[in-house]
């Protein structure tokens, strides 16, 4: 069952950033939660964490800031974390500082609500020391921005107006008893509707070789209003049948006239 606009509009979304650099620099998690607090997303609130040096910490804009150096810290996070109904934990190189990277998401799954990880560069293997619901990989390159996107497009999809609408309790429907797997796309122009699904699908096949066993997808149109039709979505679910044969599709719109001709896409697919 979709949600209504009324309870998407008062949704709580946490992102957490974790730095990874060295000490005396700051890493992709924090950079990326400096990119979105110049975006004054609402609703929003961000949490950055370190491990070895407040210096790291101190040129992160996040009002709330924690250093993981025992169960003391640890607890206090997961006290700041609670309230939220979606969980962003954000991190590049994730090998840099996989331990501190592991406290943090297991720190987001006490809390008992979707964690969605947002992971850039190196990833391979580190599945098994880190504990989440949906995952999204990115490249090194952008990280800060694009990490920024997908956060973004998940705010949108649960909070923006639109109709039909896509929960929270959707998303975590999705994540239940399964490992999900994220992808986002953006395009402009003519067929844009149709370029920036290609884009996220493509994403999300990059990202798990696994796609095409997908067993639910959801997926969220973000566009100026009138730009987005049922016959589109119908042509955006038979064209996700083609790559995922065996998926149960649902969708979403959200409309933001500030895009004009631009279109937002985000999926999110539940695999075995």
């Amino acid at each position: 069952m979709l949600g209504s606009n009324l309870d998407n509009r008062f949704v709580k979304i946490k992102v957490l950033g974790v730095n990874t650099a060295d000490d005396g620099k700051i890493s992709g998690g924090l950079s990326a939660l400096n990119c979105m607090l110049e975006k004054n997303l609402d609703g929003v609130n961000y949490l950055a964490v370190d491990r070895h040096d407040v210096a790291n910490l101190a040129e992160c804009r996040a009002a709330h800031k924690f250093r993981l150096l025992d169960m003391a810290d640890e607890r206090e996070l997961i006290h700041a974390l609670r309230g939220a109904d979606m969980l962003f934990v954000v991190a590049a190189d994730v090998w840099e500082n996989i331990k501190t990277v592991a406290i943090a998401a297991h720190s987001a799954k006490k809390v008992g609500v979707p964690v969605v990880f947002v992971a850039g560069g190196n990833f391979d293997d580190a599945e098994d020391e880190i504990i989440f619901d949906a995952l999204v990989k990115l490249p090194a390159k952008n990280f800060e921005i694009d990490a920024g996107k997908v956060i973004e497009n998940f705010i949108e999809a649960v909070a923006s107006d639109g109709q039909p609408k896509l929960a929270v309790k959707n998303f975590a429907e999705v994540a239940a008893d399964s490992s999900c797997i994220v992808g986002y796309g953006e395009r402009d122009g003519k067929n844009a509707v149709i370029k920036a699904a290609k884009a996220a699908i493509e994403h999300a096949e990059n990202s798990a070789e696994n796609f095409k066993s997908a067993t639910k997808i959801l997926f969220n149109v973000t566009a100026a209003e009138g730009n987005l039709s049922l016959e589109e979505a119908q042509k955006i679910s038979n064209l996700l049948k083609r790559h995922a044969p065996k998926a149960e599709v649902s969708f979403g719109f959200s409309f933001d006239n500030w895009l004009v001709d631009r279109v937002k896409f985000l999926l999110v697919a539940a695999v075995q």
